[in-house]
């Protein structure tokens, strides 16, 4: 089970793992994202500024995601959003699919970076970075795709209340930019 924790407050929250005993300190605009065993008792308490998780399986996960470190989220959550509004919602899924089957191996943060690059690499029209991971290539596939998808829907003008192709808007370069870590 996968429970994030964002701090919307002003100042740093604070989140406790009980039996683990330990502490971790979430920044304002950040998220702690909390990984706990299916099928074992849990429990949270909130006090403003501490977040207590009684967790009795005793192999809790917490991952600290700065502000900053949603530069991939933002991007991975646009191309969801454009791939459904393109008519290509199984593909979407296998993206967020492939995020949740890599997650409890590398983290939250790794496992979005990895599919949104190979995305990204299908999408740009670059090789696939690797060849030995099947699912990778699906979401490079998937990149191939989303660029055809673009490329018709520039042709065909289908959102013309953009005045653009879903992945040509401003919003949509600045997100993936960012997401490459080609700008802030």
């Amino acid at each position: 089970m996968r429970i994030p924790i964002r701090n919307k407050g002003d100042t740093p929250l604070t989140v406790f793992v009980e039996l683990q005993c330990e502490q971790f300190e979430v920044p304002v605009g950040g998220e702690a994202i909390v990984r706990l065993a299916d099928g074992c008792p849990h429990s949270i308490d909130v006090d403003r500024d501490w977040v207590t998780i009684w967790d009795e399986g005793g192999d809790a996960s917490v991952e600290i995601i700065s502000n900053s470190d949603k530069r991939v989220d933002d991007a991975l959550m646009l191309v969801g959003v454009w791939l459904r509004g393109m008519g290509a919602e199984a593909d979407a899924l296998l993206l967020d699919g492939t995020v949740e089957r890599l997650e409890p191996a590398i983290g939250y943060l790794a496992a979005r970076d990895r599919v949104f690059k190979a995305f990204y690499s299908g999408f740009a029209g670059q090789d696939v970075s690797s060849q030995n991971d099947e699912t990778i290539v699906k979401c490079w596939r998937i990149g191939t795709t989303a660029a055809r998808l673009n490329e018709a829907a520039r042709k065909a003008q289908t959102f013309p209340d953009l005045s653009a192709a879903p992945f040509d808007t401003d919003t949509a370069r600045t997100a993936f930019n960012r997401a490459l870590g080609n700008g802030n």
